[in-house]
């Protein structure tokens, strides 16, 4: 078990050689999600317990592969706040927490070796931890309101980056239905994802 408060992980998609253009991009910004929605910074403290127990959930274990101890998800957590490569927030709905969202700098992301990023681009991760939830419509009618916020929270971002593992169907189907347009399959260290993108404008592909 990890016991040092200063041993933080290295953020494993995080990339060390960038310019200084990408790395004095700021954090990206808290999304200010419509009512009934709401999205709050994660807490290393309060929040880790809860992250790890809904990441162990069948089928976020199978569709994240994070399914880590309190201890370690608050160390992940803690790593992300230190830096400006993502932020981890706690999702809500009427009140009620229902998911967990990674947005992150995608210039500072593995994926950038994938296409031609933008310093400010954004990329996403999302999860729905409520199983009432899960395949109930919820995350089609929340994505859309999801990037159009992000966007207005984000002037300079030009995109918004997907990357599920190539064989998670309904991430896939789900990004495919909000209008994401598809970059193809790309191999990276660990997995073969697909890779998707949702541009402000067309232009913006």
């Amino acid at each position: 078990m990890i016991d040092s408060d200063d041993v933080l992980p290295i953020l494993p998609r995080e990339l060390t050689t960038i310019s200084d253009e990408v790395r004095h991009v700021p954090a990206p910004a808290i999304p200010q999600i419509a009512a009934p929605y709401a999205a709050r910074l994660a807490d290393p403290d309060s929040d880790a317990e809860l992250v790890s127990e809904w990441m162990n959930l069948p089928h976020l274990a199978e569709a994240w592969e994070y399914d880590w101890p309190p201890e370690r998800w608050r160390l992940y957590l803690k790593a992300q706040l230190a830096g400006t490569f993502s932020r981890p927030f706690i999702t809500s709905r009427k009140g009620e927490q229902i998911g967990y969202i990674e947005l992150y700098r995608a210039a500072k992301d593995s994926i950038a070796t994938r296409y031609d990023a933008d310093p400010y681009d954004l990329g996403m991760h999302a999860a729905i931890a409520d199983t009432k939830l899960v395949n109930r419509g919820i995350a089609p009618l929340i994505m859309p309101k999801l990037l159009a916020d992000l966007f207005a929270a984000e002037p300079q971002c030009r995109r918004v980056m997907f990357d599920p593992d190539h064989r998670n169907l309904g991430a896939r189907r789900l990004v495919e239905y909000v209008g994401c347009t598809f970059l193809g399959e790309h191999q990276m260290s660990n997995r073969r994802m697909a890779l998707y993108v949702f541009p402000r404008t067309p232009d913006d592909i």
